[in-house]
């Protein structure tokens, strides 16, 4: 019998769980609950650790690198990982996954599974009973019994047994957040499913409908494959190639036109968790209601949820409203109108302020810590412990200055000692090493020059790649 690969895609930003998730740390990376649980990922990595479930493979931004693999040794699970030049939606994502699981493997069974929602219950009992149908060369959806005429999700229309397989269905057609009225029909027609995002397939039949749907993107994906780099964090894919293929999930690509397509309802505990509602609402409540999580105080307050990440929060006299204290931002809303949070993303971006992409003063994936950053000043700081090095992207704007210590700047014959106090261009820097027995503290300090920004950023980005 196959073996199935659970495929964990972790994209998306989640603007409607600002302030935890942010841009450059999306919310598949926080935690679900208090400071003792695991982060929605790891939650997802964790839940497929059964028997007829192989390693999974990691599918994520390059940018995300640093967390995946910090992620997955505080949970003990190994995983191979694959790093995508930038977004292309789950589509690409998903082909470049079976290519590579096709040359392991050719017998593969890959899992789908989004790295950002919660469920509870059994599972992976339904998974397992689908794979002989997986075998077959159907495509599974996975869908589950609404609750109520939800507006933001998809959903899966029945359209009767497949009589060859026990417990699979026939997909008549899918209908993608529709409006309430609709929502409300679908729900009480008794024959529609939420679309949980999860599916299952063979390596074989995925690439074979694909071929069939989107041959280009098949080969701009394979191209990127065949030239993708190798290093220690993961499979770099080839951005030139990956940018040519076409920006579409999965199911638009594939599920909603090819005629192997079948659902299969699970009976589970199911959240996209796509508000603080949302979250309230997974959430075990003490006996007046409230979600206190971190240190908070609560005194004559009702259905509330707390979330502080350091500080003491305190609320007096409260009802129905949701409160996260971050070390850089503070979100206070009431529960109806959590859906509107994003609109507070969506200004800050607009307005390029740094609490919309990362959570400032905390350090981020390139090593630095963010204190100002904008458009023309960039200003950050770190420190290197004895014997570590950091590789820096260099630029004729940028200049680093030696708080404490002394740092070497460069390497071989260019390579130059920077002391405590004095300061140097990065123009021609790539690297810096802490050659002596104690810590140094850096800054960096980018001022560009309006007609500079173009080419610093398009610098910045070939560098993080």
């Amino acid at each position: 019998m196959s073996k199935i690969y659970p495929l964990i895609i972790c994209g998306g930003n989640g603007t409607r769980l600002w302030p935890i998730s942010r841009t450059q740390s999306p919310k598949q990376f926080q935690k679900v609950g208090g400071p003792e649980s695991n982060t929605f990922f790891q939650a997802a990595v964790l839940r497929h650790k059964e028997d007829g479930f192989a390693d999974p493979v990691i599918i994520t931004s390059v940018r995300h690198r640093k967390t995946i693999h910090e992620q997955l040794d505080e949970i003990g699970v190994n995983a191979q990982v694959i790093l995508e030049p930038m977004g292309r939606n789950t589509g690409p994502a998903v082909l470049a996954a079976a290519m590579m699981l096709q040359e392991q493997d050719p017998e593969a069974v890959v899992l789908v599974v989004p790295a950002d929602h919660v469920i509870r219950g059994d599972l992976n009992t339904t998974i397992r009973a689908m794979l002989p149908a997986a075998e077959d060369g159907y495509i599974i959806t996975y869908g589950i019994k609404p609750r109520f005429a939800e507006t933001g999700f998809g959903y899966i229309v029945d359209d009767g047994p497949i009589v060859a397989h026990q417990g699979l269905r026939l997909v008549e057609r899918f209908v993608e957040k529709p409006p309430a009225r609709k929502a409300r029909q679908l729900v009480e027609s008794d024959i529609a499913y939420w679309a949980s995002g999860i599916s299952m397939f063979s390596v074989k039949t995925i690439l074979e409908e694909y071929s069939k749907f989107e041959p280009e993107t098949v080969d701009a994906v394979r191209k990127s494959y065949e030239k993708a780099e190798k290093r220690d964090e993961g499979l770099l894919l080839n951005a030139i190639c990956f940018s040519q293929a076409a920006n579409n999930p999965t199911e638009s690509a594939v599920f909603e036109k090819t005629d192997r397509i079948s659902l299969a309802p699970l009976d589970v505990d199911w959240s996209d968790v796509g508000s603080w509602s949302a979250m309230y609402g997974i959430s075990d409540t003490d006996h007046q209601g409230n979600v206190l999580q971190g240190d908070v105080i609560a005194v004559e307050t009702s259905n509330s949820m707390v979330r502080s990440f350091g500080r003491l929060v305190t609320l007096v006299g409260m009802k129905d409203v949701i409160v996260i204290d971050t070390p850089d931002a503070l979100l206070v809303t009431q529960v109806g109108h959590c859906q509107s949070v994003k609109k507070v993303a969506e200004f800050l971006k607009e307005e390029k302020r740094l609490e919309a992409e990362q959570h400032v003063g905390k350090e981020q994936e390139d090593g630095l810590v963010r204190m100002v950053s904008s458009d023309k000043v960039d200003l950050s700081q770190t420190k290197l412990m004895p014997a570590q090095t950091l590789n820096v992207t260099g630029s004729a704007t940028r200049e680093m200055i030696v708080v404490r210590g002394a740092v070497t700047a460069g390497e071989g014959d260019n390579a130059k000692l920077v002391k405590e106090g004095e300061r140097l261009s990065l123009a021609n820097v790539t690297k810096l090493a802490n050659k002596t027995g104690k810590p140094v503290e850096i800054l960096f300090l980018n001022v560009v020059a309006p007609a500079a920004v173009a080419d610093d950023k398009v610098l910045t980005l070939k560098n993080y790649a």
